[in-house]
């Protein structure tokens, strides 16, 4: 189980995106919600010059191909060549551009804690409202959510350690996860039967949701797609954190002592939520065919901000650009100017990122460059599996392996 591990909702779940078609096996992920990279220190995106050599490279080496007829099956979804973003300048004024495009959840650190909508208290001591002077975290869980099931002990210690000072309410939602399955009746007596079944891994008060009101009021409202997912309370009845569970001990110590700074942050949090935007953002415009022009833009404009550091985020979202359904135009350059810094990025040796640029190339029609970077990443990955001991990784690298293989079969017998 991974440390701060979280389960997305079905709803959020939605936005994936898994092409069969192609090289796809390597790519599983999200279509807009990717890994945050909080690097900025103040509270803006900071323009930097990504180097010079690497940035002019990457958009020389895509502007004027010399390239044969794709070989692809046919794609019904239009085309388009969005003219790169070659200064800062021109990236400082289209990340401010889309800035003033983008909301932000309506609560945040500082916002007054909505109210409690509960339908059954399961376990423990049931809570009408917030007292003032009085700490609370507010637990959102699933029965079919592993990482909250992990969660469970460390909340109960949590709750043990702060009997006198906190109060932590556990409460269920998006359970069952296919709302069709059960009756509420039938929901809430299960809920009731695993509650019971935990003991004192649950040593803390248990609650379900109303009718899915919480979900919405504190979940969605915050613009948290995960659980488990925790929300720090503080005396004065303000959302003082959102987070894992996991995470939150040190806030948690600071707002019971009264320490806890709530400016500064709301200002950090302000922060991290924008630099987790940009890329969801930049794939929402390019979904839609008006739009898809300044999200191209705003893609090459990235990579003079610091996610240009994130390989993963870049090669989600070429994959994305290239691949899934959900694109509304193709900037099949754009796309290949990601995945080269990605590539840039890893030393050319991440089997995912080169995977993803050759298909770049591919759709393009450059079946040559296209073969030549796929044996990279099966090289790249058979060296990967030669040196791991786990068999879990080993098998998930042999599935990947074979995905990369006849991917290369597709792109020799499309260049015969």
């Amino acid at each position: 189980m991974k440390f701060g591990a979280c389960c997305p909702h079905a709803d959020e779940m939605s936005t994936h995106d898994r092409n069969n078609a192609g090289p796809g096996s390597t790519h599983a992920g999200p279509v807009g919600t990717f890994p945050r990279r909080p690097d900025s220190k103040e509270h803006s995106v900071k323009i930097r010059t990504l180097s010079a050599a690497l940035l002019t490279a990457t958009i020389a080496g895509i502007a004027t191909p010399s390239l044969a007829q794709s070989a692809t099956q046919p794609d019904a979804t239009p085309t388009i060549n969005v003219e790169p973003v070659r200064t800062a300048d021109r990236a400082d004024a289209i990340i401010e551009r889309e800035r003033a495009n983008m909301t932000l959840p309506e609560l945040l650190v500082g916002s007054k804690a909505p109210e409690l909508q509960i339908a059954q208290w399961v376990k423990g001591d049931s809570v009408r409202g917030f007292e003032k002077g009085q700490t609370y975290v507010v637990e959102f869980w699933a029965r079919w959510c592993g990482p909250c099931i992990a969660a469970f002990p460390h909340l109960s210690e949590l709750a043990e350690e702060h009997s006198d000072d906190m109060t932590v309410i556990g409460v269920n939602i998006w359970d069952p996860r296919n709302p069709e399955s059960e009756t509420i009746a039938e929901t809430h007596a299960g809920v009731k039967d695993f509650v019971a079944k935990q003991g004192d891994r649950m040593g803390y008060t248990v609650a379900i949701e109303e009718k899915g009101k919480m979900a919405q009021s504190w979940m969605r409202a915050a613009g948290r797609r995960g659980i488990p997912s925790a929300f720090i309370v503080d005396g004065e009845g303000k959302i003082a954190w959102a987070g894992h569970p996991m995470q939150m001990d040190e806030t948690l110590e600071k707002v019971i002592a009264g320490t806890h700074d709530l400016a500064a942050a709301k200002a950090a949090q302000v922060e991290e939520l924008e630099q987790s935007m940009w890329v969801p953002h930049t794939m929402s415009l390019i979904s839609d065919e008006a739009t898809a022009e300044r999200g191209y833009e705003l893609a090459y404009a990235l990579l003079r901000t610091p996610l240009a550091d994130d390989y993963s985020s870049l090669n989600q979202m070429s994959w994305a650009m290239l691949t899934s359904d959900r694109v509304a135009v193709r900037d099949h350059k754009a796309a290949i100017a990601l995945a080269s810094v990605a590539a840039e990025k890893t030393n050319w040796s991440d089997p995912s990122v080169l995977d993803t640029l050759g298909r770049g190339y591919f759709e393009m029609g450059n079946i040559g460059k296209a073969i030549d970077l796929q044996q990279k990443a099966i090289t790249a990955l058979e060296a990967d599996l030669a040196e791991t001991t786990n068999e879990r990784r080993k098998a998930a690298y042999e599935r990947m392996l074979k995905d990369l293989n006849e991917t290369l079969e597709k792109y020799k017998n499309a260049d015969g």
